[in-house]
């Protein structure tokens, strides 16, 4: 029997064999994709307000529209196995990790529900039944490698018949959400390869983080980590 990706992110990505296959390597390399999408982005400078004529390398105009569900950042930190996690990798990785982004992305932390929709799209103004979602342990994929993701599930069948629901609204397809979390500064290999393994194998079941999102967003970004982003439509989750 087929699981639905949003009930089972883990198991439709093992479906797809989209994980990163650490046997067949001893290298962590960042691909393509990564290094022209995501490294340049990897630093402190502010981030002027969205508007077209002020790209940075690593941006675009005009900004990519996408349905999300946002991710509480304090409640993700504030699980203990979590936080086991985040310091377990800090003490493996070190600056291998980009740990500034933490605080930068920490309000805007997401999980895509329907991306790259037209620039026009817009969601119904009326509260949305709620949902529940469980948050999983990290996960780094064979695309985009170099990003740390963290699986996100309907903790029910209800909140996969809602968000299923808002999908069709939009005509997006059914896909595995995936929250991008942290990023690398670069290739690994040797022992920070292995720690790195270890950890995604160690935590990946294990953690399990209820979440309730209190709205869903419209959201326009103009580079893949969002950094330079605004919420166009904010949709409240019925209490």
């Amino acid at each position: 029997m087929t699981v639905h990706p949003l009930a089972d992110p883990l198991a439709d990505l093992d479906a797809q064999r989209a994980q990163f296959d650490w046997d067949a390597h001893d290298v962590m390399r960042l691909d393509g994709r990564y290094r022209t999408r995501h490294l340049p982005l990897l630093h402190e400078t502010p981030r002027l307000p969205m508007r077209p004529g002020e790209l940075r390398e690593a941006e675009y105009w005009p900004p990519i529209r996408s349905v999300v569900l946002p991710v509480d950042d304090a409640a993700l930190r504030a699980d203990a196995v979590f936080g086991a996690f985040l310091d377990d990798l800090r003490a493996a990785l070190g600056s291998r990790v980009w740990w500034p982004g933490l605080a930068l992305r920490a309000d805007r932390v997401h999980t895509t529900l329907a991306p790259e929709l037209d620039p026009a799209a817009t969601l119904p103004d009326t509260p949305l039944p709620a949902v529940r979602l469980i948050v999983r342990g990290p996960w780094v994929g064979r695309h985009n490698t170099g990003r740390v993701y963290l699986p996100v599930e309907a903790a029910d069948s209800a909140s996969v018949r809602r968000l299923d629901e808002v999908r069709a609204l939009v005509g997006a397809e059914r896909r595995p959400m995936l929250a991008g979390y942290l990023q690398l500064t670069g290739d690994l290999h040797g022992e920070p390869y292995a720690a790195l393994r270890r950890l995604v194998r160690h935590y990946q079941t294990r953690v399990r983080v209820p979440l309730s999102p209190a709205e869903l967003w419209l959201m326009d970004t103009m580079d893949d980590l969002v950094l330079r982003s605004r919420v166009v439509q904010r949709v409240p989750f019925a209490v």
